[in-house]
């Protein structure tokens, strides 16, 4: 049994047989690709879109606008936020969390028990151990984003280094990325603050 839901009249259960149930998934806004695998008693929002060959767990729940990439794995029991983002080749363990428009990159790894929060980006390849709850930061900063996700680590566009690293490196990096000096200064400023709390956060 699977779940999907229908506007106006909450969540109802999907009937198979062709060609009804292409019409129930299109009558729902709901893509769901070939060779995807969909476990029992599964929930599937309004408007989702699962990728090719992804894995969907028992009883996991996919929220509504929610996107699932190709090669995906989301554990029985996960749950996926409204209008998250889940990389291709990406995998969610069992009975995670991620938030409302979350996005998770490709081929990240979240543990079992892991909590992600509303509006967290966790880049490409990145790995979340069993029951963590990282707390999270994103920066829209001048020229490029800048992410931290509760580990020693800070992505600015698609550079991950450790939080020492970027101290030693962050005007290097600037230069070959034509920033400013004024841009520079403001991406100092921003690994500075990460850092303050990344310690704060330590000492707990």
């Amino acid at each position: 049994m699977i779940n999907l839901l229908v506007i106006g009249k909450g969540w109802q259960e999907f009937q198979y047989g062709a060609p009804e149930c292409q019409q129930q998934l299109k009558d729902n806004g709901i893509y769901i690709g070939s060779d995807t695998s969909i476990g029992y008693r599964a929930f599937i929002g309004h408007g989702a879109v699962i990728g090719d060959r992804a894995s969907i767990g028992d009883d996991a729940f996919i929220g509504d606008r929610a996107s699932i990439g190709d090669d995906a794995v989301i554990g029985s029991r996960a749950s996926i936020g409204d209008d998250a983002s889940i990389g291709d080749d990406a995998f969610i363990g069992d009975r995670a969390s991620i938030g409302d428009r979350a996005s998770i990159g490709d081929r990240a790894s979240i543990g079992d028990d892991a909590f992600i929060g509303d509006r967290a980006f966790i880049g490409d390849r990145a790995s979340i151990g069993d029951r963590a709850k990282p707390k999270t930061i994103f920066i829209t900063g001048s020229r490029h984003s800048v992410n931290y996700w509760g580990e020693d680590k800070i992505q600015i566009s698609c550079i991950q280094k450790s939080i020492a690293e970027w101290e030693k490196e962050y005007a290097k990096v600037g230069i070959e990325n034509s920033y400013s000096q004024d841009e520079i200064a403001e991406y100092r400023r921003y690994i500075e603050m990460i850092k303050a709390f990344h310690q704060s956060n330590q000492s707990k």
